[in-house]
C-alpha cells in the first residue's frame, strides 16, 4: 500500500486574519531526583487545583526552577516576539505569555539573574506551536539534565575543600553545571564571600582526584550563601568546550580558589548503592560519601548547540556604550539560528525595556556581509524602577528561519526598533519627559568570560575590544519541512481499513439517515489493484436510492499540548454538487453521538470524481484528550445513478515540537 503524501502546505492552511490572542502558561519543573521522576505530573492541561494544594499544587517529589527567561515567537520576520520570566514566589516556576494567534517557536533559558536563585538550566526549545484564538496551552516544561538532584533537606556536617560528583554524560559536551551550598565557608549571612572554580574529570583508576581534567575551569564568581541566603550558582561552557562521550562516566569538581578555602554543600542520601560523591580536604574526612550532591548537569544531547553562552552568573557589571546599533561575531556550530539573548539597558528617560525591541539581523563574513534569513524584533524584559530599566532582550527563530553553515562566522546585529513616534509621550517617575533619542546600552561579558573567535562592533563599523554579555541557541540538525514534520505512529486503529470485520476495531457505522434502509456499508477492492488493498465504501443500494451514512472512530489519549494531522484519501462515483458530497470531518470535542453537531469540521472532497482524492487536514488540538473522526457520504439525488463514496488510508499523526532530528 502506498503512503500517502503530504505536499500541502499547513502555513497555507493555517492562515487567517484575527485580532484574539493565544496564551501560553506552566510550570518550568522537574524531579527533585531521577528516582522521582514519576512525581511530575505529564502535560494534560490546567488542572482544578493548578493553584492549589501544598506549594500552590506543587507535588513534593518535584523540583521548581525561577527566573527562568521565556521568549515565543510567531514565524516570519518582523514579528515581535513576547517574554516572560518564571515566578520566584508561589506558584514558584510558574510562567505565563499572550500574543495573537499563529505559529511559534518557544526557548526557555537560563542565564544567571542577579543575586538570588541562579538559572542554570541549558536551553529548551518547543517548534511547530499552532495555536488558534482563545486557546491557552498549560505547558509544563521539564528540563533534560545528565545529572539532577535538588533536595536541600540535608547536608555535609564538616565543610570540604573540594566535591567530586560523578556522573554519566548523555551527550557530546557539557554546557550547563548548577550547584548549591548550604554554606559559603566565609561567614555566612554577612557580606564575605569567595571564588569557586568548577571543572570536569574523566573517569580513571584511583579516587576523582587524581581523574584527568577535560577542558577549561569555570569560575563562580562571589558565591556568598548561609543563613537566609539559599542561592543556587551557576557556571557554563560553550559547547564543545568540555567534550563528553555519551554513556561514558565523569565527575564535576567544585573546590574553592584559595589553598585555605572551604565550604559546606547541600546533599542527600544515594539510593541507588553508588558511593556517591568524593569529599576532599576541609575538617571533614577525605573519601566517598555514599550522598550525592545538590547539582545539575547538562549539555548537547537535545538537538542544540550552544556556541556563544554566557559562562560567568554575574550580570549588569559594565556597559558597552549606548548606540542605536551593536553587533558581535560568533563561529556557527550548527545548522540554523534558535534564539538569541542580549544583556542591556535603556535610557532613564524611555519607557521600560518591557516597551522596547530591537530588529535582530544574522549577516554572514561579518558586520558588513548579506543578511542571512529573516529579522525578527527581539522584545525587552527585565526590571524597571520608573526611571532605570535593564535586563535582557531576547528573540527565538523555527528551524531553518535562519540557515547557518558549521564553522562559518556570522554577525549578530542589534538595532534598535524604536523611533522618536514610538517613544513619544513618556515621562519617568521624576517628571523627566523623554528625549526622542532611541537607543540601547549592551553590557561587556563578565571578566574572565571572553570570546576568542569574534568581537563586538559598535554602530556596526567600530571594532571593540571586549565581547558582549549574551547567548547565542543553534540548531544542530537541518530536517527539511519541518514546520510539516509528523510521528511515524498512526493514531487511528484500523486506518488502513485492512483489519478485522467491518463495524468493529474502532471504526462504527455512522447511519445518520436512520429512515433509509438503503444504505449499504461495506469494503471495496479495486477491480484494476493486484495488490489487495482494502478500503470502506458507502453506497446506495439501488440506482434511485438516497444515502447519507459513513464511518466514525474517536481517537482517545491524545494531548492538548500538541497539534495533529488528519490525512487519507477519498473517491466518489459522482461530482461533489448540491446533492451528492463525499467528506470528511473532525470533533476536537471527542463526541461521537451528533453527527449535526456544530463541533465538527467538515471538508467536502475536491477534485475530479471516480479518482482517489488527497485529504490532507491543517494543524488541529483537542480539546482535552481525544478527537472523533467522520467519514461521510451523502447523496440526496434520485437521478438514475448508484452513488458510492470510498475511503482509505486514513491517518492521525502528532506533529513534532521537538528539535529537528530528535
Amino acid at each position: 500500500m502506498k503512503k500517502v503524501v503530504i505536499t500541502i502546505s499547513l502555513l497555507l492552511l493555517w492562515a487567517q486574519v484575527s485580532n484574539a490572542q493565544v496564551s501560553f502558561m506552566g510550570r518550568v519543573w522537574g524531579p527533585k531526583s531521577p528516582d522521582l521522576a514519576e512525581e511530575v505530573p505529564p502535560n494534560t492541561g490546567i488542572s482544578p487545583n493548578y493553584f492549589g494544594g501544598p506549594d500552590n499544587g506543587q507535588p513534593p517529589g518535584v523540583a521548581t526552577f525561577p527566573n527562568v527567561r521565556g521568549f515565543a515567537s510567531l514565524d516570519g520576520p518582523n514579528n515581535e516576539t513576547i517574554a516572560t520570566r518564571t515566578w520566584e514566589q508561589a506558584p514558584r516556576g510558574w510562567y505565563w505569555m499572550s500574543g495573537p494567534e499563529g505559529k511559534y517557536t518557544l526557548m526557555f533559558t537560563g542565564p544567571s539573574h542577579g543575586l538570588g536563585p541562579a538559572v542554570f538550566i541549558r536551553p529548551i526549545i518547543f517548534t511547530n506551536n499552532y495555536v488558534k484564538d482563545g486557546v491557552t496551552l498549560d505547558r509544563k516544561v521539564v528540563p533534560n539534565f545528565d545529572f539532577g538532584v535538588f533536595h536541600n533537606n540535608g547536608w555535609d556536617e564538616k565543610p570540604a575543600h573540594a566535591y567530586y560528583q560523578p556522573f554519566t554524560a548523555k551527550g557530546t559536551s557539557i554546557t550547563n553545571i548548577g550547584f548549591k551550598p548550604v554554606h559559603d565557608g566565609v561567614d555566612g549571612a554577612d557580606g564575605g564571600s569567595q571564588t569557586i572554580l568548577v571543572s570536569v574529570h574523566e573517569a580513571g583508576s584511583g579516587t576523582p582526584d587524581t581523574w584527568k581534567q577535560i577542558g577549561p575551569t569555570g569560575t563562580v564568581l562571589e558565591v556568598d550563601c548561609g543563613g537566609p541566603k539559599d542561592y543556587e550558582w551557576t557556571v557554563a561552557w560553550d559547547s564543545g568546550e568540555i567534550p563528553t562521550v555519551p554513556g561514558k562516566k565523569y565527575a564535576v569538581c567544585l573546590r574553592a580558589e584559595k589553598s585555605e578555602g572551604k565550604f559546606q554543600m547541600y546533599m542527600r542520601k544515594e539510593v541507588n548503592n553508588d558511593d556517591g560523591c568524593y569529599r576532599a580536604g576541609g575538617l571533614g574526612t577525605t573519601g566517598w560519601t555514599k550522598h550525592d550532591l545538590w547539582m545539575g548537569v547538562s549539555g548537547d544531547s537535545d538537538g542544540l548547540y550552544v556556541p556563544y553562552n554566557k559562562k560567568i552568573q554575574k550580570e549588569f557589571r559594565d556597559f558597552a556604550g549606548s548606540s542605536t546599533k551593536w553587533s558581535q561575531t560568533y563561529v556557527a556550530q550548527g545548522n540554523s539560528l534558535a534564539g538569541v539573548i542580549l544583556y542591556a539597558a535603556t535610557s532613564g528617560v524611555q519607557p521600560s525595556m518591557n516597551r522596547q525591541r530591537l530588529t535582530v539581523r544574522v549577516r554572514e563574513d561579518g558586520t558588513e556581509g548579506k543578511v542571512v534569513g529573516v529579522e525578527k524584533l527581539a522584545i525587552g524584559h527585565g526590571l524597571y524602577t520608573g526611571d532605570a530599566s535593564w535586563g535582557t532582550f531576547g528573540v527565538v527563530y523555527s528551524p531553518d528561519e535562519v540557515k547557518l553553515t558549521p564553522g562559518k562566522t556570522y554577525a549578530i546585529e542589534f538595532e534598535t526598533a524604536e523611533t522618536p513616534y514610538s517613544l513619544d509621550g513618556y515621562v519617568n517617575i521624576k517628571n523627566m519627559v523623554n528625549d526622542k533619542k532611541p537607543g540601547f546600552n549592551p553590557y561587556k561579558k563578565v571578566a574572565p568570560d571572553t570570546y576568542a573567535k569574534g568581537t563586538s562592533y559598535k554602530d556596526g563599523t567600530q571594532k571593540m575590544d571586549f565581547d558582549l554579555d549574551m547567548q547565542i541557541v543553534e540548531y544542530a540538525n537541518h530536517v527539511p519541512d519541518w514546520d510539516q514534520a509528523l510521528d511515524a505512529e498512526n493514531l487511528i486503529m484500523n486506518g488502513d481499513m485492512e483489519s478485522g470485520q467491518l463495524g468493529s476495531h474502532a471504526w462504527s457505522f455512522l447511519h445518520i439517515d436512520k429512515s433509509n434502509n438503503d444504505i449499504i456499508f461495506g469494503k471495496g477492492r479495486d477491480l484494476a489493484d493486484h495488490s489487495k488493498n482494502q478500503f470502506f465504501t458507502v453506497s446506495s443500494r439501488e440506482f434511485n436510492s438516497k444515502i447519507d451514512g459513513g464511518y466514525i472512530q474517536k481517537v482517545e489519549g491524545l494531548s492538548r499540548m500538541d497539534n495533529y494531522v488528519l490525512s487519507g484519501k477519498m473517491r466518489c462515483s459522482f461530482s461533489t454538487d448540491w446533492d451528492h458530497a463525499t467528506c470528511v470531518g473532525y470533533d476536537l470535542t471527542g463526541q461521537t453521538t451528533d453527527p449535526n453537531a456544530s463541533t465538527i469540521v467538515w471538508k467536502a472532497m475536491s477534485g475530479a470524481h471516480s479518482v482517489w482524492n488527497t485529504y490532507t487536514s491543517g494543524p488541529i488540538r483537542p480539546e482535552k484528550d481525544s478527537i472523533s473522526i467522520w467519514l461521510r457520504g451523502k447523496g440526496t439525488s434520485k437521478e438514475g445513478i448508484t452513488f458510492r463514496s470510498d475511503f482509505d488510508e486514513f491517518s492521525l499523526q502528532r506533529m513534532k515540537t521537538e528539535v529537528p532530528g530528535m
